[in-house]
Formats: structure tokens, C-alpha cells, sequence
């Protein structure tokens, strides 16, 4: 049976998570994942007062990590272990500097939350992401109906997404003036976009997609002239729902007002490759699938710091490190000049 939460430690915790939040001025994702990670701690310690911690406590509390399991009965990975230390770490190191604690607890006892070198390796190491490759993402675009208002909404997100790659979390947050067909570019202005890290990013449409830009302009037409929305309305307003007698409920209409979660669009996604007999890549997917495409087939260095910026990276190294993983055929092919083993 857990044991009852220790007051000091629940106000200490609390206070680390403030000075994490207002100093460190971490997202509220991040901050859900550092509680996560100190009660875990917490509990496996029993509760005891952190004013008694001890570097054996570090050492115990990493040898149980190692022995966890998740709920498929496979071993807790290395990058969650890392992730879960890290904050530990940094917790250590703050109640270092607190009245009361600087002379029971050094600097130094942090570092015992550290991995191996080898554990921080692997850690560290790029997972392989699957991707669509441009002709699926075309594939499935042709396919998706656009009669009805909803269908032309939902491929103008396929298209969108096949156009830019933008994160799906700025995608749900878009306004109609932040699209220019003209110019064929989105305008992310963290002032009213969704960025990540709160970065202003100019996107341009990839060139090659030119059913994507139709179905968008398709789409802002619709908006414009059959909905007479203006401006500053979402530009993929969510469902209306509304209850039909003895019948449940049914699509109906727009609420004119942006989804509050993502997964609407990770819907449309998996709806859009499953009718095109493809796995479902999810909305992430198409920043790796336009990456990888510019990193084959960019021919200036210029050409792919544009193609870096267009995803919304401040290092071009992001883009070839975390995106522009190539598949080991590929990289076969590339060194040796032979497509197969019969060649």
C-alpha cells in the first residue's frame, strides 16, 4: 500500500515546479512530465523526507528503472529513463541551493542521477521514424471526397500538412489571413499561431504539389464565399454536433471556432492512407517526408538552409539529424552505387 504524501515534500516539490515554470519558463507538456517523474521517485523512496536523501538513493532509484517494465511487459526506454533522471537531477541540484538543505545535500549528488555513457548513447540516438513517400502522400490526397464542406475541410488539412509539414499543433491554431495563395506561403506568427518554442516562422508551399494547392485554394474559397468568413477565423473551423431525435448525433456544420485538441486532424489523417490501403503515418510524418525529400534531392547548400527554415528550424543540422534519416537500402544504394544483392 502507497503511503500517505509527505507534506514537506509535496511543498517542495511544489516549489520546484514553480521555479521551473516562471524561471525556466517550461511549457505546461514538459512541467506534466517533471511531476510525473518526482512522484515516481517519491514513491519508490517511500515517501521519506528529502531532507534525508542520500547519493544510495540515486544509485537504488536507477537500478529500479532499469528493472521497470512498461504495460506491453518490454523494458522502460533508455530516452524515458533519461528523461525521468533528468528532471531528478535537476531537482537534486535546486534543493542544493535551498535554505535548510545546503549543508545535507552537495551540488555533486545530482550527478548520480546520470546514465552510462553507454545508456546516454543509446539515449540519445535518433529512433528510425517511418514516413510517407511523396507519391503515397499524393496518393492519398487524390483519393479523399471533396463534396461536402466537412470532405473539403479535411483534404485541405491533407493538403496543407503535404504542402508545408507544419506541426500539427500550429495547424489547428491557423487563421485564414495566415495563408497566401498568391505568395503560396503560411505566415506563423506566434502571436497567434501555436509555435514551438514561440519561434515566428515563414513557410513556403513545396514545389510538386500542385492538387495540394488546389484543394487548399478550394477550401479558402469556400470560406470566403459560400461561409462569408473573414480574416481572422480559424481556417479549419471545428465540427458542430448536433442531437438528432431518437438518433444520437450528427456532423452539422462548423462551430467557427478552432479544434481544442489535435486529434481531429490526426483523424483525418489516418482516415485519408487507410482509404489509400496505406499505413497510417500520422501528421508528424510529413515533416520527416518533406526533410527527407530535400535532403536527396537539394543540390546547393542554400537549397537545403531554405528547406531547413521552411520547417521551422533555427539549425540546419536539426533537419539532416532528427529528419533526415535515409532508410538502409538507401544508404546501401548511395555507397556501394547497387540497388540490390543480384546487381
Amino acid at each position: 500500500m502507497t503511503k500517505r504524501p509527505n507534506e514537506k515534500n509535496e511543498r517542495l516539490k511544489r516549489r520546484f515546479l514553480e521555479y521551473r515554470k516562471f524561471a525556466r519558463q517550461l511549457s505546461e507538456k514538459t512541467l506534466d512530465r517533471e511531476i510525473a517523474a518526482l512522484e515516481r521517485f517519491d514513491v519508490w523512496n517511500g515517501r521519506k523526507d528529502f531532507a534525508q536523501f542520500h547519493i544510495s538513493q540515486a544509485m537504488g532509484f536507477r537500478t529500479y528503472l532499469e528493472q521497470c517494465k512498461t504495460k506491453t511487459g518490454k523494458p522502460l526506454g533508455k530516452a524515458t529513463m533519461r528523461s525521468v533522471l533528468a528532471t531528478l537531477r535537476e531537482f537534486i541540484l535546486w534543493l542544493s541551493q535551498q535554505d535548510g538543505f545546503r549543508s545535507r545535500i552537495k551540488a555533486a549528488d545530482a550527478d548520480y542521477f546520470n546514465l552510462s555513457r553507454r545508456d546516454e548513447a543509446e539515449a540519445r540516438a535518433a529512433p528510425p521514424r517511418p514516413a510517407p513517400s511523396i507519391n503515397q502522400a499524393k496518393r492519398a490526397l487524390g483519393l479523399m471526397p471533396s463534396a461536402t464542406p466537412q470532405q473539403k475541410r479535411d483534404k485541405a488539412v491533407f493538403a496543407l500538412l503535404c504542402l508545408t509539414g507544419i506541426r500539427v499543433a500550429a495547424l489547428v491554431s491557423l487563421k485564414i489571413k495566415h495563408v497566401d495563395l498568391q505568395e503560396q506561403s503560411v505566415t506563423q506568427n506566434p502571436r497567434e499561431v501555436s509555435t514551438k518554442f514561440g519561434k515566428t516562422i515563414d513557410t513556403f508551399f513545396t514545389k510538386g504539389f500542385e492538387d495540394a494547392e488546389i484543394a487548399l485554394a478550394d477550401w479558402i474559397s469556400y470560406c470566403d464565399e459560400v461561409a462569408l468568413y473573414g480574416p481572422d477565423d480559424p481556417l479549419f473551423p471545428a465540427t458542430a454536433i448536433a442531437a438528432r431525435s431518437n438518433e444520437g448525433f450528427e456532423a452539422c456544420g462548423f462551430t467557427g471556432s478552432h479544434w481544442k485538441t489535435t486529434e481531429p486532424v490526426r483523424t483525418i489523417v489516418r482516415i485519408a492512407f487507410e482509404a489509400a490501403g496505406i499505413q497510417n503515418y500520422g501528421p508528424h510524418a510529413f515533416r520527416h517526408m518533406l526533410a527527407r525529400h530535400a535532403a536527396k534531392h537539394c543540390t546547393s547548400v542554400a537549397e537545403l538552409v531554405a528547406a531547413s527554415q521552411n520547417l521551422g528550424h533555427t539549425d540546419v543540422l536539426t533537419t539532416l539529424r532528427s529528419y533526415g534519416q535515409i532508410s538502409r537500402d538507401e544508404q546501401r544504394k548511395l555507397i556501394t552505387g547497387h540497388t540490390s544483392d543480384l546487381d
